[in-house]
């Protein structure tokens, strides 16, 4: 065994070792496709490794041709491997110098495959042993060259033009290191194998093939590359862990769950904090299906519009989810995130947040439910108020019907009496029926706990059933009670009783404050007319002392009252209803004397004049 013997299986080792090794990584872990044409490569360059040390072993012409051949696929092999590796680890290049490559290496191959003489050669004269030093010997072929075997160094030298192309565009975007070790590499030691075949295969030098110890230097240069990418993602997946671990601290810290949606995988990941308030448990694998089975079913159909959506809909995304919690409550989530998809309108990946509202959300309807509790309260304590004018209201009907029935049974007594009169005080007593049961029906509706119903409403119907409740308090008062509403004004959206209370509250306030004045100067005042805005704005007004100025930022807060034994509550009730309505509530003093509460509501979309 000499040198020679050692050297080549030792170079082809490395090869084969390097290309397996990059070929196991690739296998696990993506980008794959460079380190599996790095494997080609390698495995191609051990292939002539062996090629090469057969040719200087082989012992007949004939054996020389054949292993010429296969040592040639080896070479087109090897170079076209290496293109594509250029082109995909670099990301640059010019597409028709990568392409030229493969197909000049492919007709050298025909021509090398058809009957006659190879590509190389057109003809072996003889093998002529060589010695070198210590005592090792190999075979050189003396032949005469083949003209055509300038298609594969034309192929070699399209490559290296290839590569120095590639190699400067990638030095040009910031890559310079990986540009200069991988392209400086490839190109110096091509051009150092490509001379030294060219000058063997002439005749010039009398030594071995060592393309494959060119190789293993360009080799030992990508494997040098991708070794620190390795290196690199390790350190990134080190980092990102730490990260990761940071985000759940900050996160739980924060009461915040976070999750990612690969759609392509269908794949999600999400913090213990996100997969806590869905009730998944952390071994459990999460996905779409199991992320929408986690929610409420009426909420599904909604994350399923947002998440297919159109490709210019919005990427931002926010909205309440309700998560069903085993012992029959309701967890309350607020999601927002943002959503990639493709120019299809494909979602590629989705990114949340989450936080429990449940004590928000819970508190919200509480506080709604003593709202309506207060609104019922207020009006429950203007019965008192009320109660004059109920009285004075159904006194008149039923003092009517009292008698319009003593007449009728005077009548009756007669041995003749006349029918049509009877049917006329008939008609009287139905009248005044109908007009006591229209102010029960008035109060039973002010006085009921209901819901606010939004329609279509008149505004001097709405004025009208205010002056027919309030006319007997006012005239109790001796305060004279105006209505003053500018013709054909349109209707307004609105629900009847409740506008009813917020316009008899103000009146009553109105007439407490015009109480201390003489009597000639009560006055009160309630108004109506088009506003510019789309609302019709509505008005009481009075004669009274007015506000003080101070006094008037905090009028309709809840419990702040001017009156001695008031409340608080009227104007902030006032100011929740006419909120709800989609309008506002404000107070001004006169330029006179008293002071005027106004308030708009919106005109229906259908408003006509009534």
């Amino acid at each position: 065994m000499n040198w020679i013997s050692i050297a080549w299986p030792m170079v082809a080792a490395a090869c084969l070792t390097l290309g397996f090794i990059n070929l196991a990584i690739g296998l696990a872990t993506p980008p794959r496709a460079a380190r599996l044409l790095f494997f080609v490569s390698a495995v191609s360059a051990a292939l002539f490794c062996g090629a090469e040390l057969a040719l200087m072993r082989a012992d007949s012409v004939a054996d020389t041709w054949r292993l010429l051949h296969w040592a040639n696929v080896a070479v087109a092999l090897l170079v076209v491997s290496l293109t594509a590796f250029i082109w995909v680890f670099f990301g640059t290049g010019n597409r028709w110098l990568a392409l030229s490559v493969p197909v000049l290496f492919a007709a050298a191959l025909v021509m090398d495959f058809v009957p006659g003489p190879s590509v190389i050669y057109r003809e072996i004269i003889e093998l002529r042993t060589v010695q070198t030093f210590g005592g090792a010997t190999f075979q050189v072929i003396d032949g005469v060259p083949n003209p055509w075997n300038a298609l594969a160094y034309v192929g070699v030298l399209l490559f290296i033009v290839f590569v120095l192309d590639a190699s400067v565009r990638l030095w040009r975007r910031g890559a310079r290191r990986r540009a200069a070790i991988v392209g400086g590499s490839v190109t110096f030691f091509l051009l150092v194998g490509g001379v030294h075949t060219g000058l063997m295969e002439t005749g010039v030098l009398r030594t071995p093939y060592l393309i494959s110890w060119s190789y293993l230097a360009i080799l030992l240069a990508m494997a040098y590359e991708l070794t620190r990418d390795v290196f690199a993602a390790a350190k990134l997946s080190e980092r990102l862990e730490e990260g990761q671990r940071r985000m759940d601290l900050a996160s739980a810290a924060a009461g915040l769950g976070m999750w990612t949606w690969d759609a392509h995988r269908d794949q999600i990941w999400a913090t213990g904090r996100a997969r806590s308030l869905l009730g998944v448990p952390d071994a459990d694998p999460l996905n779409l299906a199991r992320f929408m089975s986690a929610l409420h079913p009426a909420d599904r159909d909604a994350v399923r519009r947002s998440i297919d959506g159109a490709p210019d809909t919005n990427r931002d995304y926010e909205g309440e989810l309700r998560v069903p919690l085993p012992e029959g409550q309701t967890r309350w989530i607020a999601a927002r995130g943002q959503i990639d998809r493709d120019p299809l309108g494909k979602p590629l990946l989705v990114r949340g947040v989450m936080l429990d509202i449940s004590a928000r959300r819970h508190s919200e309807l509480e506080l709604q439910r003593l709202r309506a509790q207060i609104a019922h309260t207020g009006r429950v304590s203007m019965m008192g108020q009320l109660a004059s004018a109920l009285a004075h209201e159904l006194n008149q009907p039923l003092g009517a019907i009292l008698r319009n029935a003593e007449a009728a049974e005077l009548f009756l007594q007669h041995e003749s009496p006349d029918l049509d009169e009877l049917r006329a005080i008939l008609a009287d007593v139905r009248k005044d029926d109908q007009r006591a049961s229209a102010v029960i029906e008035r109060l039973r509706m002010l006085l009921k706990r209901r819901s606010i119903e939004v329609r279509a409403l008149a505004v001097g119907e709405v004025l009208g059933d205010v002056a027919a409740l309030m006319r007997a308090d006012a005239a109790a008062r001796r305060v004279r009670l105006e209505i003053e509403a500018v013709p054909a004004l349109p209707n307004v959206l609105g629900d009847r009783v409740h506008l009813g209370q917020v316009l008899l509250n103000l009146v009553l306030n109105a007439m407490d404050a015009v109480e201390d004045a003489p009597v000639g100067q009560r006055r009160v005042v309630v108004g109506a007319m088009r506003d510019g805005g789309g609302t019709v704005e509505m008005a009481v007004s009075d004669s009274g002392h007015g506000i003080a100025p101070e006094r008037l930022a905090f009028l309709f807060e809840p419990f702040f009252t001017t009156k001695p034994n008031g409340l608080g509550l009227g104007l902030s009730i006032s100011r929740t209803i006419i909120e709800a309505h989609g309008g506002r509530i404000w107070a001004e003093n006169n330029p006179q004397a008293g002071a005027t509460i106004r308030f708009t509501l919106p005109v229906a979309v259908d408003a006509s004049s009534p």
